[in-house]
């Protein structure tokens, strides 16, 4: 049976994906899209984006979700599940565009059939 770990990702909703053109600054999917896409890519087995209606993120104010246009500061998180070796390649390939995020083991995972 493979080891199966459950990694979650906190960002803020305004994270930037540095080094884009303005092109792609203006035209280019969110953190959250780019990074579902690139977890896709790499073939990862589950890739989460949990929506947040409130919270914090570093010891920051209390923000709600409670209109339509989120503040930036907004928490988000992406879960990702899949083996721990997946992962930690995923992560190694990726660290440059997830250093501004907080990256946390949640869990292992049992299968049971």
């Amino acid at each position: 049976m493979r080891d199966i770990i459950t990694i979650r990702i906190y960002f803020e909703y305004g994270q930037k994906i540095k080094n884009q053109s303005f092109w792609k600054k203006m035209y280019a999917s969110d953190f959250s899209t780019e990074l579902i896409k690139r977890a896709k890519a790499f073939g990862l087995e589950q890739v989460l984006h949990l929506n947040v209606s409130k919270g914090y993120l570093n010891n920051q104010k209390v923000n709600w979700g409670i209109s339509e246009i989120r503040h930036s500061k907004h928490p988000h998180l992406i879960e990702i599940v899949d083996s721990e070796i997946k992962i930690n390649q995923f992560l190694d390939e990726q660290k440059a565009f997830l250093q501004d995020t907080k990256v946390v083991m949640v869990k292992d995972e049992v299968l049971i059939k």
